[in-house]
């Protein structure tokens, strides 16, 4: 967020910032140049649910939207799928961590150049006995992703309570990226240390063997490899803040959604605690469905909202860096910053004269930088 004057060289589809000199003062336009928004956790292929859904708390909103997902059409889907990433790209998202379950979000972050990880979801809720032939089906849509986007794809748990242990287990085992939703209510330790609430009455109505764990969703977690290095946790809204220099240290990212949250009623999220810490944390977008239209600058400000409600504070240049410069180090993509070296996709914010004008911006406030300009 500091005066500075900009070198740059155009070899490939991104420009290479020859050199980068700080206060170099002098007359300027009031133009902010930033890296290009990072949504740290995503799912496109939510977009028809735009407004579809009314306001509920989350238990409810979940069913809910489970009910409209076995609904919709495949084609209906794809189209809106590729409508988000357009209007990703559209108000400057650059980089993602799409959650996926359908397969079509490879195609369509590939159309719009963007770049990121798909996570495509494991869920095996109702196959725990025998998952293998779920697991086969969630490898071959991976395998159609990885082929479409050209860019990293991984099996990825959609979340402690929606895969068997014997194959969250697996998945941790991986060492691979990725991105699971943990704690976005109390639920899940209220299922694993008391064995009560919704998810518990979940597994009985369905017959499925319960899980136990007497450290809760971060103990059950550690012990299936998931508390590590290379893993996104999703939300976390109702994490214990004391226990966050203990996921810094083992190097867990967090993926915090203020918009989503919010609509959901989840726990405000202990989010100066996090970066306190040493957290890597990213701004996500979460889906259409919770978090409405595409609106990093809207994200950014509910995130600042997020922490004046724990009476709190949350700088204007933490949470841009939160949604470009750390948004991409949680998904594990370094170097998204401004600096000597750097080749990245920049956006330029118009109108911000100074870094509380730039979080009032708009999409339509935003251009991306080409060889020609901007545009």
């Amino acid at each position: 967020m500091d005066d500075a004057e900009v070198a740059l060289e155009w070899l490939g589809p991104h420009p290479t910032l020859v050199s980068v000199r700080l206060g170099a003062g002098g007359p300027r336009e009031d133009v902010l140049l930033s890296p290009a928004f990072c949504n740290a956790h995503s799912h496109l292929e939510y977009r028809g649910l735009l407004d579809a859904i009314p306001h509920l708390d989350y238990w409810p909103w979940i069913r809910e939207l489970t009910r409209r997902k076995a609904e919709q059409r495949l084609e209906d889907v794809r189209e809106h799928t590729h409508l988000a990433a357009y209007e990703n790209r559209t108000t400057g998202v650059g980089l993602i961590g799409e959650h996926s379950d359908r397969p079509f979000s490879g195609e369509a972050l590939h159309e719009q150049g963007i770049q990121g990880r798909v996570f495509q979801e494991v869920i095996t809720f109702l196959e725990s006995q025998s998952p293998q032939e779920k697991l086969d089906a969630v490898r071959m849509k991976a395998e159609a992703q990885r082929e479409a986007f050209g860019g990293p794809v991984h099996l990825s748990p959609h979340a402690p309570y929606t895969v068997d242990p014997e194959t969250l287990a697996w998945l941790g085992s991986l060492g691979e990226p990725v991105s699971i939703h943990v704690a976005e209510t109390p639920l899940e330790d209220e299922w694993l240390m008391r064995g009560e609430g919704d998810i518990e009455a979940l597994y009985v109505r369905f017959g499925v063997p319960s899980v136990r764990h007497s450290g809760g969703v971060v103990g059950y977690l550690a012990a299936k490899g998931l508390l590590r290095q290379g893993s996104q946790w999703v939300h976390g809204c109702a994490l214990n803040p004391s226990l966050a220099p203990s996921l810094a240290e083992a190097g867990v990212s967090i993926a915090h959604c203020p918009t989503s949250n919010r609509m959901l009623d989840c726990p405000d999220a202990p989010v100066r605690t996090w970066l306190d810490a040493g957290i890597c944390v990213g701004l996500g977008l979460d889906s259409a469905a919770s978090g409405g239209p595409v609106d990093m600058f809207a994200l950014m400000r509910a995130a600042r909202q997020t922490a004046e409600r724990r009476g709190e504070c949350l700088g204007v240049a933490e949470v841009w860096n939160m949604a470009t410069t750390m948004g991409a180090a949680s998904l594990g993509f370094e170097g998204w910053a401004i600096a000597e070296g750097a080749t990245l996709p920049l956006i330029a914010v118009t109108g911000a004269s100074d870094p509380e004008g730039a979080l009032r911006a708009a999409p339509q406030d935003v251009a991306w930088l080409t060889p020609n300009g901007v545009s």
